[in-house]
């Protein structure tokens, strides 16, 4: 496999890969929690969490516990316990960094 080009915009990736097809798969992004969200997240013993702060700087941390560590609070929010470790708290600062305060 050889790169030849470089795609740098949505209308060329479009271009050379189509739209997607069928109800499915433009249906696929949801705006809240359905039941099987729910029942994958209650049954997950791993979650990764990604946040990017206002400069665009993007952090990913992995979370792990007992499956049923993460709790859903609503159809938009989970509680997800923090752990000690490296003191950075990059998902945090992220989340204050893309309101504006530091």
């Amino acid at each position: 496999m050889e790169f030849r080009d470089l795609v740098q915009s949505e209308t060329q990736l479009r271009a050379l890969m189509g739209d997607p097809v069928g109800p499915p798969v433009v249906d696929k992004t949801l705006t809240s929690l359905d039941r099987h969200c729910r029942n994958f997240i209650g049954r997950s013993p791993f979650v990764l969490i990604a946040s990017g702060d206002g400069k665009g700087r993007m952090d990913i941390s992995p979370k792990g516990d007992a499956p049923g560590f993460v709790k859903i609070r609503d159809d938009s929010t989970l509680a997800i316990p923090d752990r000690p470790g490296n003191q950075r708290f990059d998902t945090f600062c992220n989340c204050f960094n893309r309101r504006g305060s530091g």
